[in-house]
Order: C-alpha cells, then structure tokens, then sequence
C-alpha cells in the first residue's frame, strides 16, 4: 500500500535578509560567490498516515518507509547544464551547482511559510520600497519566516534555524552513526537529479510522539556553505506552489500486502489463513484481535508437529478489519485433499459478543510447491487481465476511495478467473513522452476469492492516471501496459480544476 502526503509548507531563507519566499514557487539553494547561503524549510503534516496507523490500516510501524521527493527544477538538458547566469542575489555569474552533498535537518520550533514572493530588491519592486506606489500583486514582503525569525515577532535561537558552526558540529555526528538534528543527506552526482531521501526514522517519532513535528531543512553541506568559487552555485527545487503536476510529497510505503492461502493451502510450507470482517458494507476492525482453533473433520483439535494442540492462537491484524494467522504443518503427519476447519473465536464488535466462525480450507499436496527434481517445470503461460472498481475514462470526484479488482485469466484457454500470487500494480501520469510514477510497482493483494488494490484518490492531484499491471507467473514476468486510464477532478463540474 502506498499514501501520498504533499508538502504543506515550503519557503525560503537567504543568509542576511528579512526577505520571505513563502509563494514562490521555485526553491533555489545557494553557495559561492559573496558569501550568499539559502536554505529550504518545508512542513509536511503526518497527521493522516497516523490517522491510517491508529485505525488499523498501516498498524505495523516497522513495515512503513517514508520518503521525500522533491523535483528538480533544472532542464535535465545536459545542453543547459553550464549556462551562466546572473544570480538575482548578488548579481554574480552563477551556475548549476554540480558534484555536492544536500543535508537534511530537523526544525526546532514551529514556523510561518509568509506570503512573499520576490527573492531581492530590483527595478521591479522599488516602488514597494519607495512607497510610492504599493502593488501587492509584486508579493515582496518580510513577514513570517526569514533567516532571522520564524513567525513575526519570534527569532529563530541561531541565524538562519542553525549557524554553519552548529550545522557542521552536527553533519559530523550524523557521519558517526551518532544522535543528531541532521537526520539525512543525498549526494548529487550532475546535479539535475531528483531529491529522494530516506526519512524513515524520522516520520516514525513524528507518528510516535518522540519528535514533534517542526518539518525539515535543506542546506547544502556545510563545507560547501563557507566555500568562496568562482561562481554562484545554485540548485533549484519545485515547491507546493508550482503550477505543474510535480509538488513535491512524502511518499509512505507500507509492504505487507495481504496474501490468502486457504484456496491454495499447501503441505510442507508456511500458509497463511485470514479472517475478513466486514460490517454493512465495509471491512471495519474487532474490539480486539480473535483468537484461532485447528480441528479435523471429527471435531478433534490438530496438533503441531511437536505435539502442541493448535488452540486459541492470538491472530495478528493485517489492515482495517483484516485479520490473519500463519499455520505450516507437514505432509508427514497430513494426508493432502483433507479438509480441515478453523474456528475463529472471542469475536466483539463495539462491545457486542459476536458467535464463533467456522471457516474451512483443504490440504493439498506437496509436489503442487516443491518440484525438484532433474527438471524444470517453468510452465509458459500468458494472460489476459481486466480491471473493475473504475470505469475507463471515468472522472472520480477526489476523496473518493476505490477498490480495483484485477482479473487475470489464462490466454487461449476457456479456464476461469485465476488468483495470481504475484501481482503488481503501477500508477503513472504521462508528461509528453515521459511517463512519471505515481505509484511505482506495488504488491497488489491477494484474497481468498480475487486480487484487489485500495486507491485512496484524496492523495493524487487533479490529472489523467495510467495503471499497468505485472504478472510473474513461473519463470515468466508479463507486464500490460495502459490496462486502464481515468481522471482525478476536484468537482465534477470543472475538469483537473
């Protein structure tokens, strides 16, 4: 499962100056020249993953990853690489910076993104200054954060969040392996690539408590900050503000799709059995996890292979209402096509007792999993896939939450629908000739009687989507491509808007 959470804040700092950037829609990082340093702050709210985490949907921390992406500004013509501009700062001849590390930090205190635009005083904004003639619409102004405070009337502890002193003294903890506020870093090689940054730890005491959550400074490493070259270097990063499809976000991966082996429980190897609670129309969670009971068509209960009764097993929760225990047992000791039954038990829901439930699930034999032997048997087959849960072409108001059901069913042959292990699933906008991820290739979930994937549309801007699908079935891997398109709006009435 994946959630996409945009950045809320974005601004800004530029060393010696009250100026705020807080709606520009460009970041620029600078060194060199002039001794001018700017540094990014950017807020993200973590409030709905944990809203996710709290209510069952992402319940295990351990298996979340966070990342931050932001784009890069900066044409990845490699044409344009070594233009040399005239830096709006200093009006020093600047360059792409090339060949240099960015550093990730915590902010200590609560701050202000403001409402400025402009970076420096210029011809196009004097008359703000000479009061003369006030034009809001020229957005220059010195309220909330600057390199001085971070909302009116309330400094930051060091100039610009930390000094370079207190910035290095901390990159070198970091280096160490050590307790620091510097909490990442990213090496860019030419310069054009995309910040793609690991903030696992991180998003994680911000979702626990242990960090509040002030959001993250970008710097370039402090070496560079102090260096004096020959020309201005700058790196230019897409904030919230811009007016293309590439706001930057964090991207939350939760790996643990589910995996349903009842219709296929094999002998010798570890299944995993689930339960699925649905109230009215919709998976919702038990006032706690049920406990299992293993018994033979007698009623008898079923012993492991070391002889311990399989009684009242405690069942882990997958996700929202999804509930699962992992069970082996061997062919030694089981006769395949048996079926065997699985009581699940001390079942409530918003304090009302609920009765027991008996599910069932058939043994099958070994050889169906293991094939060793002096062969391969890599069994070539293709097939055709359908999606349901969206219509092609459908525009989906967004907030809407979707649930897409993928069939696949083998190629040339009148077999039935099929339930495939290993599915994933791809979501991704074009932009020209280019296809950007959405969603890079995640695990699509495999329950009892289909294949299903969750799309949360609350977490994708206004666009047209693509999905592909990818089967690996054997020693083949099959991959469809543009299975299904369909459009995000923000109101029916008004396309993309």
């Amino acid at each position: 499962m994946v959630f996409l959470t945009h950045i809320k804040k974005f601004n800004t700092i530029i060393s010696g100056s009250k100026m705020n950037t807080g709606l520009n829609p460009i970041s620029e990082l600078r060194y060199g020249t002039g001794g001018v340093v700017t540094r990014a702050l950017v807020y993200f709210d973590h409030s709905k993953v944990k809203e996710l985490m709290d209510g069952g949907v992402m319940p295990d921390m351990s298996k979340m990853k966070h990342t931050l992406h932001i784009t890069n500004a900066g044409s990845i013509d490699f044409t344009q690489m070594h233009d040399c501009d005239t830096s709006p700062l200093t009006l020093a001849k600047t360059v792409r910076a090339t060949s240099f590390d960015l550093i990730f930090f915590l902010i200590p205190k609560p701050w202000d993104a403001g409402k400025g635009f402009e970076y420096v005083k210029s011809f196009l904004n004097a008359d703000f200054y000479s009061k003369v003639l006030i034009d809001p619409d020229r957005l220059v102004s010195t309220d909330g954060s600057n390199w001085f405070q971070r909302m009116n009337g309330f400094p930051w502890e060091e100039n610009g969040v930390y000094s370079n002193d207190t910035l290095s003294v901390e990159y070198d903890k970091f280096a160490a392996g050590e307790e620091s506020i510097v909490i990442a870093r990213q090496h860019f090689d030419v310069g054009n690539e995309n910040i793609n940054v690991d903030i696992t730890d991180t998003f994680n005491k911000f979702l626990t408590g242990d960090l509040e959550n002030n959001g993250i400074g970008i710097a370039f490493s402090p070496m560079y900050e102090i260096s004096e070259t020959e020309y201005e270097n700058y790196l230019a990063l897409l904030t919230q503000k811009t007016n293309t499809f590439f706001e930057p976000f964090v991207e939350t991966r939760y790996e643990d799709a589910v995996n349903d082996d009842r219709s296929n429980f094999v002998l010798g190897k570890k299944n995993r059995l689930y339960l699925y609670c649905t109230i009215g129309d919709h998976l919702d969670n038990l006032d706690n996890n049920p406990s299992v009971t293993l018994r033979d068509g007698a009623g008898d209960v079923i012993n492991d292979s070391d002889g311990n009764p399989l009684s009242d097993i405690v069942s882990t929760q997958q996700t929202k209402g999804i509930y699962y225990i992992d069970l082996k047992l061997s062919s030694k000791e089981f006769e395949p096509d048996t079926m065997l039954y699985d009581t699940w038990s001390n079942l409530s829901y918003n304090g009302d007792e609920i009765d027991d439930v008996e599910l069932d699930f058939t043994l099958k034999q070994s050889p169906s999993y293991f094939n060793i032997g002096n062969s391969s048997d890599a069994t070539n087959v293709t097939f055709t896939t359908t999606v349901s849960g969206i219509k092609e072409r459908e525009q989906i108001l967004r907030g809407d939450v979707r649930k897409l059901v993928i069939k696949a069913k083998p190629s040339y042959t009148t077999n039935t629908v099929q339930l495939v292990d290993d599915l994933d699933i791809r979501l991704y906008v074009r932009d020209g000739e280019r296809e950007i991820d959405v969603i890079e290739w995640d695990k699509v979930n495999k329950a009892f009687s289909e294949n299903f994937y969750l799309i949360d549309t609350g977490m994708l801007i206004p666009q047209r989507y693509y999905v592909d699908i990818r089967i690996k079935y054997g020693m083949n891997t099959i991959t469809h491509h543009d299975v299904l398109l369909f459009d995000i709006v923000s109101s029916l009435n008004n396309k993309y808007a």
